[in-house]
């Protein structure tokens, strides 16, 4: 049976509208969460006009405050049947070959890991206590193999990864599904910053469609583009020196700064 409550976190652009799209329809209930409101005002009208009553909150997974207050509105609104933790925020090496400043590290942190756990912690114990409820994390191919480029973005969407992983095995005989997600480069400002090769780029709307209908399915683990899966299990066999090598062609800078969503 499809979810008919559903919130997503970080909806406003990229991967976060479009699984909002894929998702909105005539008696579906959605929680749409930005930073700000107002970044989601196109985004609820447009998922509005396909059927679905939709709710709009702002949440800063920077803030604790910001996580709390919008904690509050979930409790109110009721528990979701369907958590998708897809708000993200994304830097590496910048064009003078320096990585990121610590301010911008500990957003990463933040926005990616201990303030969405913080968010989610709160809503898995609730649907533990109900006894049914699905968690979906957005992680990265990146926590699969981690990127030289950006090192604190990969650790960041590991974390979460094994976060998810930790959690799935307390809360399986309680009636609460955890899927992580492990998706590759998704046509986003992220992409957009990112100087370099980006193998395998997909739009959002589809990559939102394989999340849907593997959730649907509920699978435990959601890779793709599987051939960059594949090719980063065989590259991780091959000696350090040669691994470099091979990997050379797909190093990269990042343009600019990205801001949670």
């Amino acid at each position: 049976m499809r979810p008919r409550s559903i919130l997503i976190t970080g909806a406003s652009r990229g991967l976060g509208a479009a699984l909002a799209h894929a998702y909105a329809d005539a008696g579906v209930d959605l929680i749409l969460t930005a930073r700000s409101v107002r970044t989601l005002e196109k985004i609820c009208a447009e998922c509005q006009a396909s059927g679905a009553k939709v709710h709009c909150l702002p949440l800063d997974l920077t803030s604790e405050a910001s996580i709390d207050d919008a904690l509050a509105e979930v409790d109110l609104i009721g528990l979701p049947d369907l958590l998708i933790a897809n708000a993200g925020v994304y830097s590496g090496r910048q064009e003078n070959g320096l990585l990121e400043s610590r301010d911008t590290q500990n957003q990463q942190l933040s926005v990616n890991l201990t303030g969405t756990i913080q968010f989610l912690d709160q809503c898995a114990q609730g649907m533990k206590d109900r006894g049914s409820g699905h968690l979906a994390l957005i992680s990265s191919l990146a926590a699969i193999q981690p990127q030289p480029d950006s090192p604190v973005y990969s650790a960041s969407k590991a974390g979460l990864a094994f976060w998810g992983r930790s959690m799935a095995e307390d809360l399986a005989d309680h009636g609460v599904q955890i899927s992580i997600v492990y998706p590759g480069h998704i046509e986003s400002q992220q992409t957009e910053m990112q100087v370099g090769a980006l193998p395998g780029l997909m739009p959002a709307p589809r990559a939102a469609e394989i999340i849907r209908k593997s959730i649907d399915k509920k699978r435990a683990r959601i890779i793709f583009p599987r051939h960059l899966y594949w090719l980063i299990l065989v590259s991780n066999l091959l000696p350090g020196w040669l691994r470099r090598r091979v990997n050379r062609p797909f190093r990269y800078h990042v343009a600019r700064d990205d801001r949670p969503e």
